[in-house]
């Protein structure tokens, strides 16, 4: 309930008809916002005025070779997660000819011999 925003958590608790002070963080309210943006940001100079050391200068940060692209997993790993998450974790054991698969009521094998 700290991090709920102070104008969402006003709607509802006044609904409620609770208030909305002890159940809001301070960085949400008004009085706190104004006296952040109190100051103004100047922006950044232009990039040929940075005054950038020249030991940082020279490092070059290359981005990765490959990028691989979003889409779906291969056919044979989502098969093997699939299997492994949703599939049944042990089969049905029949116990009139013992063969797995199926149960007693849907066999349709004759009874197993001793």
């Amino acid at each position: 309930m700290d991090e709920i925003p102070y104008s969402h958590a006003w709607a509802v608790l006044k609904k409620r008809h609770f208030n909305p002070d002890p159940y809001c963080s301070d960085l949400y309210k008004p009085k706190t916002l104004l006296t952040t943006y109190k100051y103004p940001i100047p922006p950044l100079p232009d990039r040929s005025e940075w005054n950038v050391p020249s030991n940082i200068d020279y490092d070059i940060v290359r981005p990765p070779k490959f990028k691989k692209l979003p889409s779906r997993p291969p056919k044979q790993l989502r098969d093997k997660l699939y299997k492994e998450l949703l599939g049944k974790k042990s089969q049905n054991l029949c116990s009139t000819c013992g063969y797995k698969g199926h149960n007693r009521r849907s066999c349709r094998n004759g009874p197993r011999e001793a």
